[in-house]
């Protein structure tokens, strides 16, 4: 009988590996219940289990062991005093979990959140082989204040510092925030250098959204333009040409409409991903998850941030040394921040 020997191979690995997927989605679970419930909010200061289950009205046992996982994922700190343990919150955690900080990220983890929901449903998304659609003018507003969330807690002060250093950007009048988004790039430009007139183009339905945060932060000699740069007329005359992360970033046609839109003497600052190869799990899981859906408008590739047209990064600099520019430098995004993607670069060219 086969349960008096035992297979060829221990089970050992893969129940490992179920073990620790699951503690993961089991954490991703708490952290979404803790952000739902604020319960970092009420933890500036020391505060007992039994105080955090009285204000939040959540059961106290559970309250308990909530806290010690916090604790141990180095979210929290306590202390005990007499019988009981005190916790509050480490400095990141006031940082980029409290809702009344500037630099919170609850906007981009609500964004996880909801993509758990796609994985749940990929039988359906693998038998849909049409894929799900949406369309272009309502999947970007939809992801402004999420790109804009994680980009000011870090990485939005290390690129405007960075072109800051540039004389000719210190000299600049005219700037152009490509495909802009969420404006506080071109918020921040004109922060650095207030001479310049900083104008941030991009869809319709974008640009309302670019228009609150322009107000929100009270910005100056900041405007918007309407319109779709494939097709339409981007403007002329730019000391400062800026392209963040957005699906025209590699593409040929893009770059030559840049060049002629530049003053001479005037800087094509492009920060896009430039994927080489697919390099294991993490590589296909974001490509999987990347074709989980169409949006209209947009010519996806197969790859994560890639799209129909665009170039890898050794062809893309030569079209642009092609077209006229010297290439000043190619940044590396991972060095920069600190962390981060290694495919994610930052070409600044001088027409």
């Amino acid at each position: 009988m086969f349960f008096l020997r035992s297979p060829e191979e221990s089970p050992e690995k893969l129940l490992n590996f179920i073990d620790e997927s699951y503690s993961k989605v089991r954490i991703l679970c708490l952290l979404k219940t803790a952000v739902h419930l604020d319960l970092f909010d009420f933890l500036e200061n020391f505060k007992s289990a039994q105080e955090l289950s009285s204000r939040l009205e959540i059961d106290l046992t559970l309250t308990e062991y909530l806290l010690k996982v916090f604790r141990e994922l180095d979210l929290l700190e306590d202390k005990i005093e007499g019988n009981t343990n005190y916790y509050k919150n480490k400095e990141v955690t006031n940082i980029y979990l409290k809702k009344n900080s500037e630099y919170n990220i609850i906007n981009s983890l609500q964004y996880y959140f909801d993509d758990v929901k796609s994985w749940e449903n990929l039988e359906s998304i693998l038998k849909n082989q049409q894929g799900f659609h949406s369309d272009i003018h309502t999947f970007f507003p939809e992801v402004i204040n999420r790109m804009a969330d994680e980009c000011k807690c870090w990485e939005l002060p290390k690129i405007l510092n960075e072109i800051s250093k540039y004389k000719e950007f210190k000299n600049a009048r005219k700037l152009l925030d490509l495909a802009g988004g969420h404006g506080l790039y071109a918020i921040g430009f004109s922060m650095l250098n207030q001479d310049i007139k900083s104008y941030v183009f991009d869809l319709i339905p974008v640009i309302k959204q670019t228009d609150k945060f322009i107000k929100k932060y009270k910005a100056k000699n900041v405007f918007t333009i309407a319109g779709d740069f494939y097709n339409d007329d981007i403007g002329m005359d730019y000391d400062v040409i800026f392209a963040s992360y957005n699906p025209g970033g590699k593409n040929p046609q893009i770059a030559k409409k840049v060049y002629a839109a530049l003053r001479k003497g005037g800087l094509f600052v492009d920060k896009q991903f430039f994927l080489k190869k697919e390099n294991g799990l993490d590589d296909y899981l974001n490509n999987m998850e990347w074709n989980f859906s169409k949006t209209k408008g947009l010519k996806k590739g197969m790859v994560r941030f890639t799209f129909k047209g665009d170039l890898d990064l050794d062809s893309y600099l030569k079209y642009l040394k092609e077209l006229g520019f010297e290439i000043l430098d190619t940044v590396s995004i991972q060095q920069l921040l600190g962390f981060g993607c290694p495919s994610a670069k930052m070409i600044i060219a001088k027409k």
